[in-house]
């Protein structure tokens, strides 16, 4: 009984701060459809062709927010079961019901301090990373110039039942910080320990008769750091725009015999109000790899046309000459050239690759856009090995409405 009382007076505590507050919630998503078309991307003996599909979703948010108090809370949920990076072609058939989770965090004031928690989306760069979306406790602290974000994360709960007897979890700690310098250039720098006290993982084995068997089997240790510091002047009003960024992420972390780093420098200058190039210069090394966002149309850039993402293939040298053209209010133009050096000797590996490739998006309204993205890649592979040296191409028409 007395259990049944404290349940109920606390029910009651809650629906009563509830109504107190008038929690005010505001839903707003986008929608897409995409046309996808590949050549030549499945490499085995030899390139299999021409595959295209079409793929759609619907994402839609909810903004919660207590006007007397200034707590907050922000999901985003996709009607299928993919993941918020994934593709969701359609089939002719129904494989899943599922509705995923993009993000789903509270926010709260805490004096000079803002705390999230939950499954959050803190974007940092596009070379180092961006949108993930972490478990993670973070506290925000901001102070004239100064930006200040500690926070800690679980990378991977206990799974095997070595582990949950000791609470053996991946952990992450780590600390962003910001600084706006005199000239209004910002300056973020990026720290973050990965604790891996896991002994055991799961995994399945499948004997002679092809029966699988789940078995407990010992953990590759993923401790380690990874750091990123970034300079750029975006919003500080310069003639010329400017970033760099310097990363690095250890072996174990990585999964790799040495420590891997990588670096780019971009300059861009808006020529006219129309028209604004951009070069870049960059290197991976020792096994870094860029974030999936990172890059253009067949090298990077998180679409469906990715050949491989910046890094991937070997120690990497590049350069790119981007431009930018603004046809109307309506239409803008992209135009990516792409230089791609490895330094590989095996046959068989990548030599060095070069990518053309551009990008159309046209405003149909406030509310509608289409997008046109078409690349070209075409491979030079280390001699002896026979492999395929067919160039890629893609192409994809997407139109996205938001409400």
């Amino acid at each position: 009984m007395k259990k049944v009382l404290v349940a109920g007076t606390a029910l009651m505590l809650a629906g009563s701060f509830v109504a107190e507050a008038q929690a005010e919630v505001n839903l707003s998503g986008d929608a897409r459809a995409t046309y996808v078309g590949k050549q030549d991307y499945e490499r085995k003996d030899s390139a299999n062709g021409y595959d295209d599909y079409f793929e759609s979703r619907v994402g839609v948010n909810f903004d919660a927010k207590t006007p007397a108090n200034g707590v907050s809370a922000k999901a985003r949920l996709y009607f299928d079961g993919y993941g918020f990076e994934d593709d969701a072609p359609w089939s002719g058939e129904q494989k899943t019901t599922d509705v995923s989770v993009d993000y789903a965090y509270l926010t709260a004031p805490l004096g000079d301090w803002t705390i999230k928690a939950g499954r959050v989306n803190p974007d940092y760069s596009k070379f180092f990373s961006w949108n993930i979306r972490p478990t993670r406790l973070i506290a925000n602290y901001k102070q004239g110039n100064v930006d200040i974000t500690p926070f800690v994360g679980v990378r991977a709960e206990a799974t095997t039942a070595t582990d949950k007897w000791n609470d053996n979890d991946y952990m992450e700690y780590g600390l962003v910080t910001g600084f706006k310098l005199q000239n209004n250039w910002t300056l973020k720098a990026y720290g973050r320990y990965d604790d891996d006290q896991r002994e055991k993982v799961d995994a399945i084995e499948i004997d002679a008769a092809g029966v699988a068997t789940k078995v407990e089997k010992d953990a590759k240790d993923k401790t380690g750091f990874i750091g990123d510091v970034f300079l750029n002047n975006d919003g500080a009003g310069c003639d010329f725009g400017f970033h760099a960024e310097l990363a690095y992420k250890a072996a174990d972390v990585q999964g790799t015999e040495d420590d891997g780093l990588g670096g780019y420098v971009q300059l861009s200058k808006k020529m006219s109000d129309r028209f604004t190039p951009a070069v870049l210069a960059g290197m991976t090394k020792d096994g870094y790899v860029a974030d999936n966002d990172f890059g253009f149309v067949m090298v990077g850039g998180d679409t469906s046309t990715q050949v491989m993402r910046v890094g991937q293939g070997g120690d990497l040298l590049f350069g790119a000459f981007v431009a930018n053209y603004v046809v109307s209010d309506s239409l803008t133009l992209t135009g990516n050239l792409l230089y791609a050096d490895f330094d590989n000797d095996a046959a068989g590996t990548l030599d060095s690759a070069i990518e053309v490739s551009g990008i159309a998006a046209y405003a149909l309204n406030d509310s509608a856009s289409l997008t046109y993205k078409a690349g070209y890649l075409t491979p030079s592979i280390t001699s002896g090995s026979g492999v395929d040296e067919d160039a890629y191409f893609a192409h994809l028409v997407r139109l996205n409405i938001a409400f």
